[in-house]
């Protein structure tokens, strides 16, 4: 993997194994239980926890290509899945350190390697600032019914990689 920056000391970004699939579900569910509270109703939170579920988690590493961020142990994940980004999880504590930035050039990178000159994203409410600020643009708000006549709101977002 190569990077426009560098990886601070300590930190590095390697390919998901299976035996990393426990930790990450745990890492996925822990950063939408606290990060998601403020800008989703619980029903979204219930339907985000279930469409990340370990099943999808190993589906999608399976068929695309998923990155884990590791200190002493795994705080950050995401995948490349054709020409989408998706599960860009990075533990909360790690916020705010550049680690979310490095993660999504380091799944850039696997897109233009891989031919893709295009990518697509689901932005969530929290994680929508984040994709502005990499360059990322808004297609369109739109959202999910889910139950109780809540609705799962997000932001389909695109960037041209070169």
């Amino acid at each position: 993997m190569k990077s426009g920056n560098t990886l601070p000391p300590g930190i590095l970004i390697r390919k998901f194994r299976g035996e990393d699939l426990e930790v990450v579900k745990q890492l996925v569910d822990t950063v939408i239980k606290i990060s998601y509270r403020e800008a989703y109703p619980q029903e979204a939170i219930d339907y985000f926890l279930l469409f990340h579920s370990a099943e999808n988690i190993r589906e999608d590493a399976d068929r695309g290509c998923t990155f884990v961020l590791e200190t002493d142990r795994i705080v950050g994940t995401g995948t490349l899945l054709g020409l989408e980004i998706k599960r860009v999880f990075i533990d909360p504590s790690f916020h705010r350190h550049g680690l979310g930035m490095l993660l999504i050039e380091a799944l850039e990178h696997e897109a233009l390697q891989s031919g893709i000159r295009k990518i697509s994203l689901a932005a969530s409410l929290p994680s929508k600032q984040f994709y502005d600020t990499l360059g990322y643009v808004t297609e369109c708000r739109t959202f999910i019914p889910i139950q109780n006549g809540e609705r799962l709101e997000y932001f389909s977002m695109i960037k041209n990689l070169g």
